[in-house]
């Protein structure tokens, strides 16, 4: 008996413990989703099958971290005069646009194909500088922290990050999808 009392929250740390989740289980457990479906140099899909969804009100957490280059883009000037726009770079080059700029929608998709939208949020470390920019590197942190009844729609989710930036570099993406009790 004393070795069932020491083993059981062990293995309930193993079952929750950070890696890659084919499912995630409605239960608490905090996962970290390292590998996409989808990666390019702007964007990154992550998509996984849910299990535990029976129409109970769900507690969506979800917090991504982003990092990677952002770029530089001259200062575009438009003119707008008599119905019509025109837009040319400056004529001062030393003025610029930095841009990192990074949005991260999730979404419930049910096997019937129909979607959940579960939230969506947006960051960016942009700035307006006339000052030579050394280091493009930056990192957001994004979060959604949303509670809804999905109705017993949300068999697999869709986590979409997608940056206006030169490339992102990595994604530290944790999951925690629970009910209340």
């Amino acid at each position: 008996m004393k070795y069932l009392k020491f083993m059981l929250p062990a293995l309930a740390l193993l079952a929750s413990a950070p890696s890659f989740a084919d499912f995630v289980f409605i239960n608490g457990g905090k996962y970290i989703i390292n590998e996409f479906a989808t990666s390019t140099d702007t964007r990154r899909i992550a998509e996984f099958e849910i299990d535990g969804d029976d129409g109970q009100e769900i507690t969506f957490d979800i917090t991504a971290k982003v990092a990677g280059l952002g770029r530089i883009k001259p200062d575009i000037i438009c003119e707008y005069n008599a119905g019509s726009t025109v837009c040319y770079t400056g004529d001062d080059p030393n003025i610029n646009d930095f841009v990192y700029a990074v949005r991260m929608t999730a979404t419930c998709v049910a096997d019937d194909g129909s979607t959940v939208a579960i939230g969506q949020d947006t960051d960016d470390e942009n700035i307006y500088t006339s000052q030579p920019i050394h280091d493009f590197r930056k990192e957001v942190t994004l979060t959604i922290d949303n509670t809804l009844v999905t109705g017993g729609k949300c068999d697999n989710m869709n986590i979409d990050i997608r940056g206006n930036l030169d490339v992102i570099e990595y994604v530290d993406l944790e999951v925690l999808i629970y009910e209340q009790f």
